[in-house]
């Protein structure tokens, strides 16, 4: 394979790399190169690469993996495969970024310089989005007033809001998981014998995109949710018993395969 390294220091904390790496389609949509993204059966990317008058273009259907420190974005076209790497080291107040992007397929020899580009350019457009995010002091939470503050400011109507918690959160699960009928809170338990953390946010969408949720919980409370299906969205904060009750039926009407993200916050959200 052609590999291509680079480099890059974030003036950010690592939890704000991370909120942005852990969005996968918002992430490879800001990549150069790329024509489109789909979320239709996963995450794909049509890419095209140029090079003198030739340009290579292919779609890519991405698999995502992490671990304690490192991000690897690992995606199949029909004539090429490509693969990022992406490794974070906290320094201080900022992160320091390295990226290695390995291309075999059609046209590897001539692309040398263009993949060179590919790389550096992912690196800067990764600095960009992670220095924007919305991430200060205003997230600070009172001693003893984590429920008060979430419920109080995540509300899955509002974008800026679930962006603002997920920027000082950080993802401890990712994988494929069946849920039957009323079985969402199956779902919690089974999560939640490894995440001891008190407060979960949780997400879902299916392989075709047609149905999605988020879930924002405290022990086995719900604070926020939303679900989405052929039906349209339906959104609900919980602020009195009412808003509970609906949101424990909201719930019980999430059914199917989905994959399951798990982020828990950090940094004292």
């Amino acid at each position: 394979m052609k590999r291509k390294n680079s480099s890059v220091s974030v003036n950010a904390p690592k939890e704000a790399v991370e909120a942005v790496l852990e969005d996968l389609p918002s992430f490879i949509t800001n990549w150069p190169y790329v024509v489109k993204v789909s979320t239709r059966n996963g995450v794909s990317a049509e890419i095209m690469l140029p090079r003198f008058v030739f340009k290579f273009r292919d779609t890519y259907q991405f698999d995502y993996h992490t671990d304690y420190n490192s991000y690897i974005y690992d995606g199949t076209g029909k004539r090429g495969h490509l693969v990022l790497l992406v490794t974070l080291k906290e320094w201080q107040k900022s992160t320091s970024v390295e990226l290695e992007l390995s291309y075999q397929g059609k046209g590897k020899f001539w692309l040398g310089k263009t993949l060179q580009d590919f790389v550096d350019r992912i690196g800067k457009s990764l600095k960009e989005l992670a220095e924007n995010r919305p991430v200060s002091e205003e997230l600070a939470v009172p001693a003893g007033k984590e429920h008060g503050f979430i419920s109080e400011h995540v509300d899955f109507s509002d974008p800026m809001s679930v962006a603002n918690f997920l920027a000082k959160s950080r993802m401890v699960h990712s994988g494929l998981h069946i849920i039957g009928k009323n079985g969402f809170f199956d779902l919690v338990g089974e999560l939640r014998a490894n995440v001891k953390d008190k407060v979960l946010y949780i997400s879902g969408i299916t392989n075709d995109g047609t149905k999605s949720f988020k879930v924002l919980l405290e022990g086995s409370r719900i604070l926020a949710i939303e679900y989405r299906h052929e039906n349209g969205p339906k959104a609900l904060k919980v602020q009195n018993e009412a808003d509970a009750r609906a949101a424990v039926e909201l719930a019980s009407l999430i059914e199917g395969a989905f994959m399951v993200n798990v982020w828990i916050p950090v940094g004292g959200v």
